[in-house]
């Protein structure tokens, strides 16, 4: 094979399709550059994933095209910055809320775009938590006459649905690793454990200090000034101005005028005049594989209606499906570096076992990088130990490095409903997974035991990832659940930063050039078809929802964390 490449090289340079596209590609460009652009204007707004969304042709004929994603304001920030003209760009702010993690992630892009001599500046009606944070990296934030400054700090609660449950007839019979392994406290206990207090509280410190040293750092003020700004909000606009937590307090008018250009396009017009970037085929690149959502034995998907709902509402990732792409990318010799790309918390401690023993064999092979987006915590990090370098953001959930079981008891619910069911066993533990009563003492030892050998493989998969001793995992394993800056400084990661770090990385490992592409892994499974997704959407979300939640309280060992963290 290597013997052919010159020959491939020279046959690639007489082709005489690829001469006629580069010189349609020389003559667009020549075309663009007689439009004069200033500023561009984008909208930013609700959530924005992280990802591009994969549709097919007919998805987006039906559906038309996915939503914005942060990878694709990433070019396009990448096209502003590599063209002349632009001075820079502004962004309205409305209604964002994401995780800190992809904050971190668009702060960054943004932070690049200023690094190549563009001006950015923010404008919105008002700003939170989450637009602040991402108004803070530009070079200006105005605020529309009127609004104010929401900036009032973060906030976390816990519901405990014991007490409910047991109105109901209804327990969860809860084995766990330790009081830090607790995704299953909401349902087996009617307040929080010290251990769940104790958690909640350091992940609320790590991510405030993320918060507030991202804000001080971008407004180049100290960290005690934006502390003093979010525990005097909220803020009117003229406080804010007067106070400088804002530059300036203008309509989208007023600031139209004062940059003083004729030349304010939206993107939809900057799309068609902005330079393009000339990418020469490449032989090798680097492969993005994605898990996402709760971890299940079978095949991957996501819910026709999307259910704000722990564990059970939104995407998952089947072992059947996620082994298929890893086998895939082995006997794809172009791919010539992996990045694991991970946002889950976890699920059936079969299905990331099965996972990790393909990823291990892959990692044999070529260099595997995992990157960690929101929450790569439990299962979610398990998969990620034969990984040869981790990154992750300050504000990503990881760690919970611990396994737990349990099995939902509904006998009270059918005596309170009068439906009377009878059970015949033969075996002790024929009724071991039964929903009718709970774990007997015996069947309770035989399940801790089954979660502690699987814990003790868990801890030895990291110690032997991290060059860690088996003692050392375990002080902070346990269920323990940490921020991506403090798991970095326990050893349970190697870098901080966002999608790109871990592209640099990769390419470094496999000995890539700079400009060596990243190309995402395909074939998810579990997508219908988008007419018949439409028509039959409370019939199959509700059957999707079930399965998740019957995987999940099986009784068999499941590697959840118990975070559940939402947007700023």
């Amino acid at each position: 094979m290597k013997r052919l490449k010159p020959i491939f090289r020279v046959l690639n340079a007489l082709n005489p399709l690829r001469g006629l596209r580069r010189l349609i590609f020389l003559l667009r460009n020549r075309w663009r550059k007689r439009a004069k652009i200033d500023y561009i204007t984008l909208m930013l707004s609700g959530q924005i994933p992280a990802l591009p969304e994969p549709r097919s042709w007919l998805q987006r004929r039906i559906l038309g095209s996915p939503p914005l994603s942060l990878s694709d304001l990433n070019r396009m920030f990448e096209r502003i910055g590599d063209d002349p003209r632009p001075i820079g760009i502004i962004l309205h702010l409305r209604g964002l809320s994401m995780p800190l993690a992809d904050l971190q992630t668009l702060r960054e892009s943004i932070t690049r775009l200023r690094d190549k001599g563009k001006k950015v500046i923010c404008f919105a009606p008002g700003y939170s938590n989450a637009t602040y944070f991402i108004a803070s990296a530009a070079d200006e934030i105005v605020l529309q006459p009127g609004g104010e400054l929401e900036t009032v700090g973060l906030r976390s609660e816990a519901t405990f649905l014991r007490d409910a449950l047991d109105r109901l007839g209804l327990q969860l019979d809860s084995v766990a690793i330790s009081p830090y392994k607790g995704a299953f406290d909401q349902f087996t206990r009617s307040d929080i454990s010290p251990e769940g207090r104790q958690q909640l509280e350091w992940l609320l410190d790590s991510q405030y200090s993320v918060l507030v040293d991202g804000m001080a750092a971008g407004r180049r003020v100290s960290p005690g000034h934006i502390r003093h700004m979010i525990d005097t909000a909220p803020h009117l606009d003229d406080e804010a101005l007067a106070a400088g937590y804002v530059d300036a307090v203008l309509t989208e008018e007023d600031l139209h005028r004062r940059l003083n250009s004729k030349h304010i396009l939206p993107w939809s017009q900057a799309d068609k005049k902005l330079l393009q970037k000339w990418r020469k085929p490449a032989e090798r690149f680097v492969a993005l594989l994605e898990v996402s959502g709760l971890m299940i034995p079978g095949e991957s998907g996501k819910p026709p209606i999307d259910l704000p709902i722990p564990f059970i509402g939104g995407e998952r990732a089947g072992d059947l499906t996620v082994v298929q792409q890893v086998r895939r990318l082995m006997k794809n010799p172009a791919a010539a570096a992996v990045i694991l790309y991970i946002d889950s918390g976890g699920g059936s401690a079969s299905a990331a076992e099965a996972m990790t023993a393909a990823l291990a064999e892959l990692a044999q092979d070529r260099p595997l990088v995992a990157y960690f987006n929101n929450v790569a915590a439990s299962g979610g990090y398990y998969i990620a130990t034969p990984a040869r370098w981790i990154v992750a953001q300050p504000g990503t959930i990881t760690g919970s490095i611990g396994v737990l079981s349990g099995k939902f008891v509904s006998g009270g619910l059918y005596d309170q409903l009068r439906v009377h069911r009878l059970e015949f066993t033969r075996g002790d533990n024929a009724n071991l997974n039964s929903d009718l009563t709970p774990y007997t003492d015996a069947q309770r030892q035989r399940v801790l035991h089954s979660v502690r050998h699987i814990y003790q493989q868990f801890i030895a998969h990291v110690a032997r990832s991290r060059n860690l001793s088996l003692e050392a995992v375990d002080a902070v394993g346990g269920g323990r659940v940490w921020t991506g800056l403090q798991a970095k400084e326990h050893g349970l990661v190697d870098e901080l930063g966002d999608l790109r770090v871990a592209l640099t990385k990769a390419r470094e490992l496999a000995g890539l050039p700079d400009d060596a592409p990243l190309v995402r892994v395909g074939g998810k499974g579990g997508a219908l078809p988008a007419q018949l997704a439409e028509a039959a959407k409370p019939a199959t979300a509700l059957a999707y929802w079930t399965h998740n939640a019957r995987m999940i309280a099986s009784g068999a060992p499941q590697m959840l964390t118990p975070i559940d963290w939402q947007g700023l």
